[in-house]
């Protein structure tokens, strides 16, 4: 509880693009630092896994697995153009404190954060993605605004866009406290319901990099 009242009070006001700030932070890592990159186990969500199944020609048990393991091994390439960074397991993430974090006044997100006097690794810094929620048609006050929170998502035959939401959190490994956490929403255009691997990677890159935009 004091833990959570403390990062309440770290984090001011909301920005439109819902990215937040610790009082402590100036600027994202330079290109020499070391930066952990934490797998997304269960921060991956895949919404209408069989529409995804059927248009990656994927059998529908391992769609999930598959999507999230491309998923990892996109974000830390593309992540590795900007730090020096090494991948953190699954099983250091497992580790994590479950807790709520106040974006704005009706903004909140699930985050998951190493526990207090523990660092992960040997990393100056980790980038952590709490939840990636990959679906059509997303909007991510549906998911973070609890004033929305019983909005019913329709479920189309056909999506005009590709959506793709994340949070994160920039988690400095020595201080053990959160820098910078941001809600991501990118949105590629559906043509005639077609869908490939190509734009589910492209798509990808995208949100990594609308992550880094927001740091």
């Amino acid at each position: 509880m004091i833990r959570y009242l403390m990062l309440s009070v770290f984090f001011l006001a909301c920005s439109q693009n819902f990215t937040n700030s610790h009082k402590f932070y100036s600027s994202p890592p330079a290109k020499t630092e070391s930066v952990g990159i934490v797998q997304l186990d269960d921060a991956f969500m895949l919404t209408r896994t069989s529409w995804f199944a059927e248009k990656l020609n994927i059998q529908g048990d391992s769609i999930y697995n598959k999507l999230e393991t491309l998923t990892d091994s996109i974000i830390l390439s593309e992540l590795s153009k900007s730090w020096n960074v090494s991948a953190i397991s699954k099983k250091d993430r497992e580790s994590f404190s479950r807790e709520t974090l106040k974006m704005d006044k009706t903004i909140f997100i699930k985050t998951r954060f190493p526990e207090q006097g523990v660092q992960i690794g040997n990393s100056n810094y980790l980038f952590i993605i709490h939840e990636y929620t990959v679906g059509g048609d997303l909007e991510a006050e549906n998911f973070y605004d609890y004033t929305k929170a019983n909005v019913e998502m329709s479920q189309k035959k056909k999506f005009k866009k590709f959506s793709i939401i994340a949070t994160f959190t920039l988690w400095d490994n020595k201080k053990q406290i959160p820098l910078r956490s941001g809600i991501i929403s990118v949105q590629t255009p559906i043509k005639d319901d077609a869908f490939n691997r190509d734009i589910f990677v492209n798509t990808t890159k995208q949100a990594v990099q609308e992550c880094l935009k927001n740091l």
